[in-house]
């Protein structure tokens, strides 16, 4: 079972990178051909200090997790398979960019996907130190905290476009919990995962035309100390169509894959996430 979902994963990252490469060729080949289409500086992706963009984020998810105690090894749940938590929601997300020189930006990202499911357990399942046994009427709660702090750098700075390399920091905090009865036992337990990491990528934007903005981003981390494994890889593709001087709207697809094995939770616990989400963002779109 676990070969499946390992392969699985590698699939569906395979298949991400391979879907971040042709969006990127495909931003290149526009580039090249409209970057030149007017001289005015009025379009100029350098000119505006600031872009602000929010709206909603519509991920599907697929998630394992398996949360260890001192007592052995978890059992290892598929959230959306084996507890039915919903693989797709809407929920809000906000991005922010200041350009700080002419020639880099700072980039932040927010966004909370919250879900819970209320269930009887069809299995045994081990969730720390806690065995919470089959038939027993259970509520379980998966959130995450996404928070994203990015610096670019223009090695590329053009009229109309820009490209070069990012360094950024990612917090995602994740607080589970599992509470069952059956009969006239109680058991509960919670867990805290915090996966703070450093990511470096490429990045690059042009204006198709002076209305028309055009970003992408490709940004990774590895990260292997003893037993601790962290793998991760997030790519971003989104356009931004001004209908006003300084307001629009906007479109991105974004993927995010977090892979993370026995990291420390809070207590005496470890645990394993693999995590996926991406999908498409719609949103409002400014620039001052």
């Amino acid at each position: 079972m676990s070969t499946l979902l390992l392969n699985r994963n590698l699939g569906i990252q395979v298949s991400n990178v391979k879907l971040s490469t042709s969006i990127l060729t495909l931003l290149f080949i526009c580039q090249v051909g409209w970057s030149q289409s007017y001289t005015s500086r009025e379009g100029d992706s350098i000119n505006p200090r600031y872009y602000l963009w929010a709206g909603l984020y519509y991920p599907n998810m697929n998630t394992t997790l398996r949360i260890d105690s001192k007592k052995g090894i978890g059992t290892e749940i598929g959230l959306e398979d084996d507890l039915n938590l919903s693989e797709e929601l809407g929920v809000f997300r906000l991005d922010g960019m200041v350009r700080l020189t002419e020639n880099s930006q700072l980039l932040v990202t927010y966004t909370g996907i919250k879900r819970n499911k209320s269930l009887f357990l069809e299995k045994d399942i081990k969730f720390g130190d806690t065995i919470f046994k089959a038939n027993s009427g259970a509520e379980y709660k998966f959130n995450v905290d996404y928070i994203g702090a990015t610096y670019r750098y223009n090695f590329f700075n053009e009229r109309n476009w820009n490209a070069g390399l990012s360094g950024g920091a990612r917090g995602v905090i994740i607080n589970t919990s599992l509470n069952a009865r059956l009969n006239d036992l109680s058991y509960a337990h919670d867990a805290t995962l915090t996966a703070p990491a450093i990511l470096l990528g490429v990045h690059g934007s042009a204006y198709l035309t002076p209305r028309l903005l055009a970003r992408y981003s490709l940004e990774f981390f590895y990260l292997k100390i003893n037993d601790i494994k962290i793998n991760i890889v997030e790519s971003n593709a989104s356009v931004h169509y001004f209908i006003f001087k300084n307001v629009g709207l906007g479109l991105a697809y974004s993927t995010n894959n977090y892979r993370l094995t026995n990291l420390p939770l809070w207590g005496d616990s470890e645990g394993k996430v693999n995590f996926e989400f991406g999908g498409l963002n719609m949103y409002l779109t400014s620039r001052f």
